[in-house]
């Protein structure tokens, strides 16, 4: 069985222990079954039996992307394991930081809109969405106003907008906007382009049920969260082969359509 996770945060040990610090201020560290240090997710990782990951780096301010960028690229760019992304914050000089990310061989985006405090329609990103339309690349996104991931309903509207406007452009929905899965899964249908993943939020795995990815399976992908991850990696699998999907779509969630859209180097 092979698994690619297309969502993980292989991140720098400082940034990765102060986002588990911050999650631990509500939540007991104990909780949490695999450490936030990337070479300690990184074996997790491997020892969970996952052929490739997507490392997704997001940040919370202007001026933080293109160092986090560059250090994923030499961190992980000759890695078999891990296919480091990139990130931007609308405030950055967005052209810029994304043709340096494109340069150091970065492959995938992500925004975590929550965490930087911006739109997702925020017009300043229109040189992401061109690059990335221009180049068929994926670009992951956390939706919400919630860090720790929650997304209302009304929350999908900038998500739809942006779908619109740029239907080339491969947007990932993190985590199915848990817990309004049945309102995203709506929008997923309307946009071609259009993917989510299944990727828990920490403790809940996302809530569908057999039927509901009827027609959709080949948008849907594989994803983790590790390390911040609240439940055996385990489980995680198990849902999704829970989901009464046919073999061959079980394939596409659990590898194949992360590796269409990201293919193995």
């Amino acid at each position: 069985m092979r698994i690619v996770d297309a969502h993980t945060h292989l991140l720098p040990r400082r940034l990765g222990r102060a986002i588990r610090a911050y999650f631990t201020q509500a939540i007991p560290p104990e909780s949490f079954p695999y450490a936030p240090e990337p070479d300690l997710a990184h074996a997790a990782l491997r020892a969970a039996g996952v052929a490739r990951c997507w490392s997704l780096p997001y940040v919370r301010r202007p001026g933080s992307a293109q160092a986090l960028n560059r250090w994923m690229a030499e961190t992980w760019g000759s890695d078999p394991l891990v296919e480091p992304g990139g990130t931007v914050h609308p405030g950055d000089d967005v052209t810029a930081t994304v043709d340096e990310a494109l340069a150091l061989g970065l492959r995938l985006f992500k925004l975590h809109c929550a965490v930087g405090d911006f739109s997702l329609g925020d017009e300043r990103l229109a040189p992401l969405w061109a690059r990335v339309s221009e180049r068929g690349l994926p670009v992951v996104v956390h939706l919400g106003h919630s860090p720790l991931g929650p997304t209302e309903a009304d929350e999908l509207a900038p998500l739809e907008r942006v779908a619109t406007a740029w239907p080339e452009a491969r947007i990932v929905l993190a985590h199915l906007a848990a817990p309004s899965v049945q309102e995203a899964l709506a929008v997923v249908r309307r946009h071609a382009s259009l993917h989510a993943d299944l990727t828990p939020v920490m403790f809940h795995p996302v809530p569908v049920g057999a039927g509901d990815l009827a027609g959709v399976a080949h948008k849907i992908l594989f994803g983790s969260d590790l390390p911040s991850l609240g439940i055996p990696f385990a489980e995680v699998v198990a849902h999704v082969r829970g989901l009464g999907l046919t073999p061959e779509e079980e394939r596409a969630v659990l590898a194949g359509n992360a590796d269409r859209l990201v293919p193995p180097r």
